[in-house]
């Protein structure tokens, strides 16, 4: 069981920095999450706007052996049978899966390839395996000298899975990439003048279904489950949750298998909730979210290693995984309904359908439904995998307070070109779906490996849009690739089939966190992007630069907006307002308001208040770089050939824009030698005095940060204007044709 600690101290971001559990605050009814338009608010989605930012929790309440200790599991062998051919003997066969080491099978005859030696082993049912051990006599001359390994589903069909040599090796360990079988077969391929003797045949698999079955199968379930307390209490402490806190991070997204909440019949276990209890309250206590994910189904729900049973994929056709999935996700709303510090259930970790009559959409709408009437105020996450393509959209199934997932991965490691033009790929896909399907969205995974500038145009561009991200993961035992915050620990795991209790337990006590290597130079890129929004130039005045040089202009209203020009004036001037939930719109020097027009027509500067269709993204890129998104698409020059358009789906080469600010005078503003207008900034009478001169009836209007016209007027000669209704804060004050900023302090 998990104990709280009064005081913890950590080393973290270079700097050793101390916690005491009385200065923790606590998550409140105010600190509930929901889902609101594009945005995450605090408040029952009343309150502000919350990015989470954050990192996974591999490998600990769903295990993964290339991340964590988790070895192989043992294939039952209770109901097996074996037959030999011909020409070998037949004595003794089931001696060679009796659980005994000290009884042998022996061929009797030596070993030939001439005419066939083999065995054939009837598993019974389909079983999924990745791993052949066989253990031989007492030299190795008795293993095979040469073998062939086949499979077959029906005894009949036979595919050749592995060959090789065993004469060097008492103990012939043969690893192959996971396969599912009822039917194996082993064959002599090469004579000598040995027999042929096996002690023992074992069939492994490292994925969690199995190897926590092989433990109920030695152990029994109820100390399995105790035996990987011990394991989890090593894995996550306290300390690590601190160290995330340290990093800036508000958010964990904690991986768990099924078997860890509920039995093989079912029925939901005792301690079902001891771990995530344990995580919630610590992580609230930190005001640290906790994202809920069933990394793995009954049935399995994509046949990948990584979701806890390799090859199985039998979810989607089997009513009883259906149900068992859908009173899993019951048990866990009605245990976490309410609880502010749990930000959203994640029902289905890449979920990949194979059945065409029951869709991916369909299962999370089954689900959906179930929870929603016990909970109805946790946001639920919805995975976009392998992309948004094969996932219905919200309104298509009146999903509600809802967000969007997607995981990306360019396996194409260390070409730096890939990575950036899948970035860009990445941040338009997430982007776009998160302005046109009216949700919030999530980087749940990703990672960009050893590129790290890579890594922050990635935060810096998700940041810009509100959009939520993990990397993965927290911790890992490989160095490679910056797979993990903390990396590289190579103490051998536990043999979870033959070592003692003791012995596992000693094994794993070497898996703290402080046993690996903290991956410096990530963390300390991560932590650039935790706190901080992406600038998205709000309140400024700004142009825009396309790849050839020429620049957005707004054609004063007058005309369809164009990037053909090649000197900034005026009218290639943007002042950048805040038009709520993370986005901008653009006023030009007319008074109007940029359009996108909903892609369906060029994009104009023609309007006087911001509509839908005036709202747009900032998507902040690296080395100075933007794009622009808003109804209907990306902003794209067109190659200045013709007028703009807000109508591409992909970040490319004419969706990309240099930008720049241009320079404003504050103390004065000085628009020509005929107006002044003073002071800037205004004092605490909020008096604004105006001297027009010789110009008359000219209009004067002020725009508060969200882009609203709070005050208009129309002006002559000279006097001044009370403004004592205004708040401190930036506006934008226009006259006539020109816009500054006015600061009331």
């Amino acid at each position: 069981m998990k104990k709280l600690i009064a005081g913890i101290i950590v080393a973290v971001v270079g700097q050793l920095l101390i916690f005491d559990q009385a200065c923790f605050a606590q998550f409140t009814s105010s600190d509930f999450l929901k889902a609101a338009g594009p945005v995450i608010r605090n408040q029952s989605g009343e309150g502000d706007v919350v990015a989470l930012r954050g990192t996974n929790f591999g490998s600990w309440l769903s295990m993964e052996h290339w991340i964590g200790p988790l070895g192989y599991g043992l294939i039952n062998r209770s109901e097996w049978t074996i037959s030999a051919s011909a020409n070998v003997s037949g004595d003794n066969l089931n001696y060679i899966i009796d659980g005994d080491e000290t009884t042998r099978w022996n061929s009797s005859t030596n070993q030939t390839s001439v005419v066939e030696q083999s065995l054939t082993f009837d598993l019974k049912e389909k079983v999924v395996f990745d791993k052949i051990s066989l253990v031989g006599g007492d030299n190795a001359n008795e293993s095979p000298s040469q073998y062939r390994i086949e499979i077959s589903s029906d005894g009949t069909s036979w595919t050749e899975i592995t060959s090789g040599s065993g004469s060097s090796s008492i103990v012939v360990d043969i690893e192959i990439g996971a396969v599912e079988a009822q039917y194996l077969k082993i064959t002599l391929a090469a004579s000598t003048l040995n027999t042929w003797t096996i002690s023992e045949l074992y069939l492994l698999m490292n994925d969690d279904y199995s190897v926590r079955n092989a433990m109920y199968d030695r152990f029994g379930v109820a100390k399995t489950d105790s035996l990987w307390d011990y394991y989890q209490d090593l894995w996550i402490t306290s300390t690590d949750l601190d160290s995330i806190k340290a990093m800036g991070m508000n958010m964990v997204r904690v991986p768990f298998y099924w078997m860890e909440v509920m039995n093989n019949d079912g029925t939901i276990k005792e301690i079902a909730f001891t771990q995530l209890d344990w995580v919630v309250e610590q992580c609230s206590q930190r005001e640290i979210y906790v994202m809920l994910d069933l990394h793995g189904a009954p049935g399995g729900l994509d046949g990948y290693i990584t979701s806890g049973q390799a090859v199985t994929n039998e979810l989607w056709s089997n009513q009883t995984y259906q149900q068992m999935t859908v009173d899993l996700w019951k048990a866990v709303a009605e245990h976490f309904k309410g609880e502010p510090a749990v930000c959203a259930y994640d029902f289905m970790n890449e979920p990949v359908s194979n059945n065409s009559s029951f869709s991916t959409s369909a299962m999370y709408d089954k689900i959906y439904q179930a929870v929603r009437e016990i909970d109805p105020d946790h946001i639920i996450s919805v995975q976009a995998f392998y992309n948004f393509d094969m996932i219905d959209a919200p309104v298509a199934r009146g999903w509600e307070n809802v967000l969007y997932q997607a995981h990306y991965y360019n396996t194409d490691f260390y070409n730096w070109d890939s990575q950036n033009g899948f970035i860009q790929y990445a941040l338009s896909d997430m982007s776009w779906h998160q302005m046109h399907w009216n949700v919030p969205v999530l980087a749940g995974e990703y990672n960009f490996w050893t590129h790290l500038d890579l890594w922050s145009k990635w935060m810096r561009g998700i940041n810009s849009f509100s959009g939520s991200w993990s990397n993965w993961c927290y911790k890992n035992n490989t160095s490679e690739k910056n797979w993990g915050l903390y990396l590289g620990n190579f103490n051998p795991a536990p043999d979870l089939n033959f070592d003692t209790e003791e012995e596992i337990k000693a094994k794993w006590d070497k898996f703290t966190t402080s046993n690996f290597r903290r991956n410096d130079d990530l963390i300390d890129t991560i932590v650039n992007f935790t706190q901080t929004d992406s600038y998205i130039g709000m309140g400024d005045m700004v142009w825009f630069e396309a790849y050839n040089g020429s620049f957005i202009s707004s054609g004063n209203g007058t005309s369809s907006m164009t990037c053909n020009t090649f000197t900034v004036g005026e009218t290639e001037v943007f002042t950048v307002v805040d038009a709520g939930d993370g986005k901008i719109a653009l006023l030009g020097n007319n008074g109007k308001y940029v359009s996108s027009n909903s892609g369906t027509i060029s994009m104009t500067c023609d309007k006087d208040e911001i509509g839908e269709t005036e709202k747009f993204y900032w998507i902040n890129l690296s080395d100075g770089k933007m794009a622009l998104l808003g109804q209907g698409g990306f902003v794209s020059m067109e190659g200045g050939s013709s007028p703009i358009n807000a109508n591409r789906n992909v970040i490319d080469g004419w969706e990309i824009y240099s930008w720049g600010k241009k320079d404003v005078q504050t103390s004065v503003i000085e628009y020509n030698q005929s107006i002044d207008i003073f002071p800037n900034p205004l004092g605490d009478d909020r008096l604004l005095n105006y001297n027009l001169q010789n110009i008359n009836d000219i209009p004067i209007h002020i725009y508060n940060s969200k882009g609203q016209k709070i005050y208009t007027e129309n002006l002559s000669g000279s006097g001044v204007i009370n403004l004592s209704f205004l708040s401190s804060g930036t506006y934008i004050i226009g006259l006539g044709s020109k816009r500054e900023k006015l600061i009331v302090r």
